[in-house]
């Protein structure tokens, strides 16, 4: 039973707490690498790693019309504003961010290119 579910282990478990007072407080070093350790953390990391490529390879003119939206099994998702920009991009700068993705050590075998939707505007 998870902690959010009402049981009467959990009843239990909470009535056996203080409700004032002081509480036991855990060491900042170990809360640090517990977040060192974690999924999110690494996938962060890889994250900045792709950036960073993508800086490399594109430049800063087109890192504000880009978005790297998910890296799952080597293969990364970049959605695109506009569809002239995409062409641009696949026609002559793939490879070229391909390798620097590579030399980066980031995992990344693959890119898919995709246009961004866009919010329907409201009026």
């Amino acid at each position: 039973m998870t902690s959010f579910q009402s049981g009467p282990e959990r009843d239990r478990r909470l009535s056996a707490k203080p409700r004032y007072g002081y509480r036991a407080t855990k060491p900042l070093a170990h809360e640090i690498s517990q977040l060192l350790r974690s999924e999110t953390f690494r996938k962060l990391r890889r994250f900045q790693r792709v950036n960073d490529a993508l800086k490399s390879a594109l430049g800063e003119t087109f890192l504000s019309r880009i978005k790297p939206t998910s890296l799952k099994a080597g293969v990364l998702i970049i959605e695109v504003a506009d569809s002239p920009l995409l062409a641009e991009i696949k026609q002559h700068y793939d490879h070229r961010v391909t390798q620097s993705l590579a030399d980066a050590g980031t995992g990344v075998s693959r890119v898919q290119w995709r246009l961004a939707r866009r919010r329907p505007t409201t009026e």
